[in-house]
């Protein structure tokens, strides 16, 4: 790929009066960009909660239509540091006071085949956490709540997209040192993954070039390794010239 493609949760963090405030010290453990807000549901002003698209219905659940949300559970702030969350995700959970809330771009997120999901290096997603709910007499209205962005650590895996080597002829190879652990696979490619030999010993990958390169079957272009390691993966890439 010509252009790499950082995708994830914007970060954008701009104030608006009375519906939103930046926190820096409200609670002494918030991080320095937690934004506090009056997250009033659908049927009351139907806030959203940064530029996750997530709001709250008329029945006081969250609902994240085009993203993915999961509930944390009970949590003591929205500073807690916790791995993201990626085994019970969803598109509607119940607001709960005291709970943390994860949110995802599901464009950020791959099942690899072992059937463990992880997101990608340098993507962001928002960490949330409900202060309180907020009523109008005897009827909830919505709720404050305290949101955060959020990258996760690397694992020291490679940096996303980055090329590993171009391989030119029938036998020749590149070499890859993987973190211990790691889980990896290779996307289906235009030209079959037969073009590719991959071999693991002692956590370094040997990819072998299997097929000579011919002008009208290829196997000519750009073959990608996803690798996992825990909840996070990135994407390696070799070229076939």
């Amino acid at each position: 790929m010509n252009t790499k493609k950082i995708i994830g949760i914007s970060l954008l963090s701009l104030c608006t009066v009375y519906f939103m405030s930046c926190s820096d010290d409200d609670t002494p453990n918030d991080p320095t960009d937690t934004i506090t807000l009056n997250m009033l549901n659908e049927h009351n002003g139907k806030t959203f909660l940064g530029e996750s698209g997530v709001y709250i219905n008329e029945a006081n659940n969250f609902i994240a239509s085009s993203n993915f949300i999961s509930d944390v559970e009970n949590g003591s702030g929205v500073g807690v540091n916790i791995p993201p969350s990626l085994t019970n995700l969803t598109h509607e959970v119940a607001v709960t006071p005291g709970h943390i809330y994860q949110i995802f771009d599901k464009r950020t997120l791959v099942d690899f085949p072992s059937g463990n999901r992880a997101i990608q290096v340098e993507s962001s997603y928002y960490q949330a956490y409900v202060v309180s709910k907020i009523s109008n007499g005897d009827i909830t209205i919505g709720a404050i709540v305290k949101y955060v962005p959020v990258v996760p650590e690397n694992n020291k895996l490679p940096p996303y997209e980055h090329t590993i080597g171009s391989l030119h002829r029938i036998g020749e190879t590149v070499e890859l040192t993987l973190p211990r652990n790691s889980e990896f696979f290779l996307k289906e490619h235009s030209a079959g993954k037969k073009a590719l030999d991959i071999t693991s010993t002692n956590n370094k990958l040997t990819i072998t070039l299997t097929k000579t390169p011919d002008i009208v079957s290829g196997p000519y272009g750009t073959y990608e390794l996803y690798i996992r390691l825990n909840n996070v993966f990135t994407i390696v890439e070799v070229n076939v010239k």
